[in-house]
């Protein structure tokens, strides 16, 4: 299992894929099911855009993979059965796990650069990167609600038990400038509930710790904040190690923070003593990737630079 004890002692246990030279900068937005049985990648340049493994079979062909136009994100749905992509244009696909064919397909009207699923898959977190937010209704296929809004969206969450909707943004001033700002919606009614300016230019990415507790925003001042909800007031602040934090992701205690910064990077955190305990990279400035803890403990993976999926976890040792 990964804890703050162990992380420090993890290893790469694993390769998916095969490698794909690519001229274009390379980004993978990863992801497990609940059985942490699959693994999927959306590469959004370079290589084929949506593929997926059954990690219980050998070798590291995956078992589907498909050209989705303009893929921003995907995830596995709750039954493992299906999985859920979302396209650029805002078309949501449905597809067949076992067998890699496409189930469903609807029009959201709206064009995404970022998206979160509801922890029980049936409610979808969209916006675009300036002046929209919508949230939609998977079960039903319809908008709940939409807003609009002039500022920069750069990343967005939703909290675990569906209350809340979250997005970090940057606040446009009228010397040109920017200023790292925080959006808190009721995520069943649109309702804004809090506004939160920030001492830095941009806030990069947001996420929910797993109890809902505290929302943590990364800003472009190299700070992961803990904010109290529904205020956002400042709980604790501790020192990110990137200025440009993409993407956050928790384990399932919260006891770990795993943290992707926009260089060939990922770093795993300690929540509680907040000290960098493992951090790798492949030193290839083209490309980044999300890192993601499994959902039964044991491993964390992250896109490597050659289009590969690269899984790691710890050892048998003294420390098991």
């Amino acid at each position: 299992m990964l804890t703050p004890d162990t992380a420090r002692h993890v290893s790469l246990l694993r390769t998916l894929g095969q490698a794909e030279l690519s001229p274009y900068s390379r980004w993978q937005w990863l992801g497990w099911d609940a059985s942490s049985r699959y693994l999927l990648s959306v590469q959004k340049q370079g290589g084929m855009p949506l593929r997926w493994w059954d990690l219980q079979a050998e070798g590291s062909e995956p078992l589907a993979a498909h050209a989705v136009t303009g893929c921003v994100a995907a995830w596995f749905l709750p039954d493992s059965q299906r999985l859920l992509s979302v396209t650029v244009r805002g078309t949501l696909q449905t597809w067949s796990v076992a067998d890699g064919q496409l189930l469903s397909s609807v029009e959201t009207g709206g064009s995404v650069s970022h998206a979160a699923l509801s922890a029980d898959g049936t409610r979808l977190l969209l916006m675009a990167s300036v002046g929209r937010v919508m949230l939609w209704d998977l079960e039903r296929r319809w908008l709940v609600w939409r807003k609009e809004d002039p500022w920069q969206f750069h990343g967005c969450a939703l909290s675990p038990d569906g209350a809340f909707a979250a997005a970090g943004a940057a606040e446009e001033q009228q010397d040109s400038d920017t200023r790292a700002a925080l959006r808190l919606w009721d995520a069943r009614t649109g309702r804004r509930i809090s506004t939160r300016t920030l001492d830095a230019r941009r806030t990069w990415s947001v996420a929910f710790t797993p109890s809902g507790a505290h929302l943590v925003a990364a800003n472009s001042a190299g700070e992961l904040l803990f904010l109290t909800l529904p205020t956002l007031d400042t709980a604790r602040v501790l020192k990110a190690p990137a200025t440009v934090a993409l993407h956050l992701e928790f384990n399932r205690d919260g006891s770990l923070l795993a943290v992707s910064p926009d260089t060939s990077a990922f770093m795993v955190v300690d929540v509680h003593e907040g000290y960098q305990l493992f951090a790798y990279s492949d030193l290839d400035d083209q490309q980044g990737s999300t890192a993601n803890f499994s959902p039964d403990g044991r491993f964390v993976c992250w896109g490597m630079d050659d289009g590969k999926v690269g899984i790691w976890g710890v050892k048998p040792g003294p420390w098991k």
